[in-house]
């Protein structure tokens, strides 16, 4: 996306916004959708039950079955407003005002934590993921109990999908201290490349331990501001009782019901190609401009790629530097309660146009030749 600058100066390649791109919206088909949801169903635009809509409901088990072979019964499900909603309340749930609470190492979480809590420990990440050990030591340090907050698949910001071994691994840890999980899977249905891995609440089975988060703002649009939340039934009961409506948009359930009824298999199998392409674009353009100043991995999945300079560079300096070029990337400190900014920056490249994203690259690699 290249837009103007809000002083009037240059223009803005921002690759910093994780949301759909406009090209992958299915407006016609929404339209058709709406079309057939709405006509002689005046429940659309009632007040629904607080788990949300039973259509909708049903649609996440079937797509929940149909990808991962995952059967849930309705009452393990609730439908919300976004994943957003779905990640408030279950934090809320687990985590008094400044209770402690635990995130990867560089995490999405840090955003909703820091209007709840000071009281965070970032999870140390080796190469396979968060480290097990880590997670112990937290929970023996502390006479309190915290949830564990992590996105194990197409990690925001940093892209890794965590294997099935280390997944198991950290199970084991968490059900041994008595530590829940809160998994946050907005990216799950966008695989590239390589085999899928099972999640964590299909590793574990059911016991509750696990709270699965989803959204289908990545592939139906962010604005559809439709999510749901996936555990053991009595879990879920107690989580909506932090619910504060009359039942996540029945109006939106419908239409979005409707479309992945009729749509489900061809629309995910056309936005994984569509930003399949977006990555490999902007993988390439990464090789031709950064290659030798900087590191990065090529995520399998997902909306984002995590570079990492030198540690002795001022990232803030070179964001700062970005920005008065025209192109705006994120820094690592957003991802860290402490807003330490682990030397890394976070490229978004879903909704940005292909020439913004070689555009804003180009103006990244100029900025880090000059450190």
């Amino acid at each position: 996306m290249v837009t103007p600058g809000r002083s009037g100066g240059p223009g803005v390649a921002d690759l910093t916004v994780g949301q759909p791109a406009v090209d992958a919206l299915p407006l016609e088909e929404m339209a058709e959708a709406a079309r057939a949801a709405l006509p002689g169903n005046p429940r659309a635009l009632l007040y629904t039950q607080t788990e949300g809509a039973p259509e909708l409901i049903d649609v996440v088990r079937a797509k929940l079955r149909h990808y991962e072979g995952l059967d849930l019964d309705r009452d393990q499900i609730a439908i919300t407003s976004g994943s957003s909603q779905a990640l408030d309340i279950v934090l809320r749930t687990f985590t008094d005002l400044d209770g402690p609470l635990a995130l990867d190492d560089v995490s999405y979480g840090a955003i909703p934590a820091r209007r709840l809590t000071s009281c965070v420990d970032h999870i140390p990440f080796d190469d396979d993921g968060p480290q097990p050990d880590a997670v112990a030591r937290h929970a023996r340090a502390l006479d309190r109990p915290f949830v564990f907050y992590t996105m194990p698949t197409f990690q925001n910001p940093m892209g890794l999908t965590v294997g099935m071994a280390r997944r198991r691994e950290l199970l084991e840890v968490c059900r041994a201290e008595g530590v829940p999980i809160l998994e946050d899977d907005a990216y799950y249905e966008l695989r590239y490349d390589g085999e899928r891995v099972p999640s964590l609440l299909e590793l574990d089975g059911g016991s509750g331990l696990v709270v699965r988060t989803g959204t289908f703002s990545k592939i139906l649009g962010a604005g559809i501001r439709l999510g749901w939340m996936a555990s053991a039934a009595p879990l879920i009961d107690r989580v909506l009782r932090l619910k504060p409506d009359g039942g996540t948009s029945p109006f939106a359930s419908a239409i979005a019901a409707r479309f992945m009824q009729d749509h489900m298999e061809t629309q995910i199998a056309r936005v994984r190609a569509f930003y399949r392409d977006k990555r490999d674009l902007t993988t390439r353009a990464l090789d031709r401009h950064l290659r030798g100043r900087a590191t990065w991995r090529t995520p399998e999945g997902g909306f984002f790629v995590w570079i990492t300079f030198d540690p002795s560079w001022d990232v803030a300096a070179m964001v700062r530097e970005c920005a008065a070029r025209g192109v705006r990337v994120r820094s690592g400190a957003d991802f860290r309660v402490d807003q330490d900014p682990r030397h890394s920056v976070r490229l978004a490249f879903s909704h940005a146009e292909p020439q913004a994203i070689e555009q804003g690259v180009a103006v990244l690699g100029e900025v880090v030749a000059e450190q």
